[in-house]
């Protein structure tokens, strides 16, 4: 039943984008379009290259190429003033008929002017908002952008964007999962293959991004949602950069918000050598975030006013590149970017600090002297009282990242060139207790919780041990990537291939102070170290004709699992993928694109669900014969030219996404009992529409409006849900997934005046994310009740003032930043971790408090203090739960 149900609609939605498509085909009927073309040379016959043509009283145009040709395609029928201009030669203008389906010639001959009085030009490059000859929903966020936004990431930038969903720390591109998404840099894909997740580059070091959301080519793989590919910054030809300063200290330890502090530094220009430039970035980023703990650290003071150590959350990113041209057809570009994040986690049942009463004991068959502890107070009440800080017991993370990168352009011909890339990266990761090894650490759960001297149980606050968890993860990736373009006739041809090769090692422990069932240290233990290739290669076809863009592509993904594993575990040690992707584009006129795609999409899953150990000391075991997740989209959009500097896009989707993974009991041949383990049984859809309202800078003002409709739902949200939920049965229907947020409204909007002062302002809005209702006797959960209640709508409204002044011929900003100025009390995450579990509360405490009360911020079941035969909450405020509140910071930048 269910099978027809999907089938049906599936088949509903291929015939509405059909009769959307045909609707659009019949509508560019009506416009009668043609061709003008020719030459532009100097009085002598020399080709003029790289001259400006223009249709006036229209935004077409274009610029002759090195043989001084030109071609305008898609003009409407009509008489036209054709002008040319190029520099140190007279304008030229032309009258010309254009008519339905024709190719009008046009030469030009420029005669030489002298000119008179030479000024200062700045010449600034504008990004062409609409884009005729693509079939993909996209966005972008460029240097400017990132400059004028109060944001103090990328992917806060990108958040903004319509069909795009931000859920904590993560970002769902139209419904998908946050993992769905490929992050690439300068066209080399920088997730962790391991356990996912990817770089945040320096706001300081992007030059421009390109924003997939659908629709995207067979150049494209192993991405099911979305693709992000940001261009990193290059010198020019003119030593320039920027410092800047930002801090919401205002000079006492209690008159600042979050002791944030963040510097950034890029510059860059020529060398000595010819035709090699530079470019140099570094970011640096401190805070105690709002969810500062007591954890003591060292700091120093300098001058007596500046306070130096680490803090809370530590980030420094570098980033340096070279670029060298060593002629006009050649170009070599070497990076390196280096990332280094040094974080204390929070963890509300170790957030107190006090002292803990305890007594030295020594046990009687062994003659082991050991401590007991005891009761908890803010105070020292005796000399056996001992001083305990629950913060400095959590775990703290570190993380780098490090890649070089060598980029190869060679244009061949017009029309033709290639590219190479050789790429290695290395993702490193330590979760460790006060860089403890896991036999140095304290307390054997759950006696961190128990108290030896009065025989009692805390109910929700550690007193002593540490928390169980340490982990060591190592990924190094090294790429190879190809593409070549060529033009031929009317046939763009692009191909190309792309070879990684994976070097992954993974070492985690979960309680380290307990044995498990192989005899050695942790409960649950993973260790691995496994090599594996991976490969692609992609055709694609851009076919223009009479004035629609047909975009065909094939894409062939190859995957192997390497020759570790023992033959009896693989079934297939290399699988396959073919890939089909079609797209249409037409331009309507000249300031609208209609277009439709159609798209295949597979995607590897996280290597650690395909290597994780495969014995009776880990939680859920890994499966080498797991196949690609894959996802079959449709999309129709519409680009709209409203005037030069206004423009609209208007996009439909619809995804139906498989074998995702989960979770099932297998057997296995080293236990009697049945084993987890994870298998490509769920599966997801999500439908939706965007539109978005992009104004540029002009007139003083620029703005962006965008609108997300979506739904996003599936059996499961989270691969090991089932394992985490005891259900009354196994789910099979789709309900809301956990990031399925109805509506999104984001706003952006900069007034200023150029070189004096500007002011700037974001705003965003979200229906509520869903959640599910638990009462506190609930022993199985029942499936259809997932996701069933919806949160509070969040909004958050962020604005920045600046003021510019000229101090020794440098621009000087000195500017205000208020973040969530309303002061927003938003949901985050209604029911953050709290692992290892106190042993007398429930891991659903918190959602059964919201159940039953309708306030957020968790609580634990204490004493029947009204006595009605209830247990009574004692309510937490755990601070995870909401967003960050207000803050304010100031800073000062100078451009040179």
């Amino acid at each position: 039943m269910y099978y027809h149900l999907r089938n049906f609609r599936h088949n509903l939605v291929v015939s509405l984008l059909t009769v959307v498509l045909c609707f659009g085909v019949s509508v560019t009927s009506a416009y009668a379009q043609g061709t003008v073309s020719g030459t532009v040379t100097d009085t002598k016959g020399e080709p003029l290259p790289f001259a400006n043509v223009l249709v006036e009283g229209t935004s077409i145009g274009s610029a002759t190429d090195v043989s001084g040709k030109f071609s305008i395609a898609n003009i409407p029928a009509g008489q036209y003033v054709l002008k040319v201009l190029y520099l140190g030669y007279e304008e030229q203008s032309r009258t010309v008929q254009v008519t339905d389906g024709g190719v009008v010639t046009a030469n030009f001959k420029l005669a030489e002017t002298v000119v008179g009085t030479v000024e200062t030009v700045k010449i600034v490059g504008k990004r062409e908002l609409i884009k005729r000859e693509t079939s993909a929903s996209f966005h972008s966020v460029g240097q400017e952008e990132l400059e004028r936004l109060p944001v103090d990431t990328f992917a806060e930038a990108v958040a903004l964007k319509s069909g795009v969903v931000a859920q904590g720390d993560q970002l769902h591109f139209r419904g998908g999962r946050a993992g769905e998404v490929q992050y690439q840099i300068d066209g080399i894909p920088v997730n962790d293959p391991l356990v996912g997740g990817t770089v945040d580059v320096a706001t300081v070091a992007v030059s421009d991004s390109e924003i997939l959301l659908g629709g995207f080519d067979a150049e494209h793989g192993n991405a099911q949602s979305g693709v992000v590919n940001i261009i990193t910054q290059e010198g020019g030809d003119h030593f320039s950069g920027e410092l800047s300063y930002m801090t919401d200290d205002y000079g006492a330890p209690d008159k600042t918000f979050n002791n944030y502090d963040r510097i950034s530094l890029g510059f860059g220009g020529p060398t000595m050598v010819d035709n090699l430039n530079y470019y140099v970035s570094v970011q640096g980023t401190w805070a105690d975030t709002y969810l500062r703990t007591s954890e003591r650290r060292e700091r120093s003071t300098f001058l007596d006013f500046i306070r130096l150590g680490e803090r809370q959350s530590n980030n420094v990113q570098f980033q340096t590149k070279l670029s060298w041209k060593p002629g006009p057809n050649y170009k070599m570009t070497f990076e390196v970017i280096n990332q280094s994040t040094r974080r204390d986690s929070y963890s509300h049942i170790f957030s107190r600090d006090g002292f803990v009463e305890t007594e030295v004991d020594t046990l009687f068959d062994t003659g082991e002297i050991r401590t007991l502890y005891g009761d908890f107070s803010e105070r020292q009440e005796g000399p056996e009282w001992v001083y305990f800080n629950g913060p400095e017991n959590t775990p703290n993370f570190e993380n780098d990242f490090r890649q070089f990168k060598v980029v190869w352009n060679h244009t061949l011909s017009e029309g033709t060139l290639y590219t190479m890339k050789l790429s290695s990266h290395r993702f490193t990761s330590l979760t460790s207790v006060q860089d403890q090894y896991p036999w140095e650490y304290e307390g054997r759960y759950p006696d961190q919780w128990r108290d030896r001297i009065n025989f009692e149980t805390e109910p929700f606050f550690a007193t002593n041990g540490d928390i169980p968890t340490y982990s060591e993860r190592d990924t190094k990736v090294w790429t190879l990537k190809s593409d070549w373009t060529s033009k031929i006739g009317r046939h763009q041809m692009k191909t190309g291939f792309e070879f990684t090769y994976n070097d992954l090692e993974l070492f985690s422990v979960n309680f380290p102070n307990r044995t498990g069932p192989d005899g050695q240290i942790g409960l649950t233990r993973s260790e691995y170290h496994y090599f594996n290739p991976e490969g692609s290669f992609y055709l694609q076809d851009r076919w223009e004709h009479e004035g629609m863009v047909l975009n065909a592509g094939l894409r062939y993904d190859l995957f192997s699992v390497g020759d570790q594993l023992d033959a009896s575990e693989v079934e297939t040690r290399i699988r396959d993928q073919w890939s089909p992707r079609v797209g249409i584009a037409y331009p309507i006129s000249d300031r609208d694109v209609f277009s439709f795609h159609y798209g295949r999409f597979s995607q590897v899953p996280d290597r650690r669900f395909i290597f994780e150990d495969r014995t009776g000391s880990v939680a859920v075991r890994g499966n080498p014969n797991l196949e690609n997740e894959t996802t079959v989209a449709y999309q129709a959009a519409l680009q709209h030219m409203f005037s030069p500097n206004v423009f609209g896009q208007f996009s439909v989707y619809f995804k139906d996404i498989f074998g995702l993974l989960s979770v099932q009991e297998v057997s296995s041949g080293d236990s009697p009992a049945l084993v987890d383990q994870y298998v490509n049984r769920d599966y997801a859809s999500s439908r939706g529409f965007e539109v978005s309202l992009t104004k540029r800078f002009s007139n003083n003002f620029a703005g962006e409006l965008s609108y997300t409709y979506g739904i996003a739902s599936g059996v499961a949200s989270d691969p090991n849900q089932q394992q985490n939920v005891d259900f009354l049965y196994l789910p099979i229907s789709e309900q809301p997934l956990d990031w399925d947020q109805r509506h999104t409204i984001s706003a952006t909007l900069s007034i200023a005046e150029v070189n004096k002062w500007a002011a700037n302002l974001v705003w965003s809005l979200g229906t509520g994310f869903p959640w599910t209702p638990r009462e506190r006797d609930t022993r199985q959960t029942d499936p259809l009740l997932t996701n069933s209640r919806r949160l509070p709508s969040t909004s958050n409204l962020t604005l920045q003032g600046e003021k510019y002044y000229r101090i020794w011929g440098q621009r000087v900003k000195v500017f205000a930043r208020g973040t969530n100025l309303l002061d927003a009390r938003n949901i985050r995450d209604l029911e953050p971790s709290n692992w290892p579990g106190p042993p007398q509360a429930s891991a659903f405490d918190y959602r059964v408090f919201y159940t039953e009360t309708g306030r957020a911020g968790g609580a634990y079941l204490d004493e029947d203090v009204n006595e009605d035969g209830i247990r009574d909450w004692i309510a937490l405020n755990d601070p995870r739960v909401f967003s960050e509140g207000r803050s304010i910071r100031m800073g000062v930048g100078i451009s040179f």
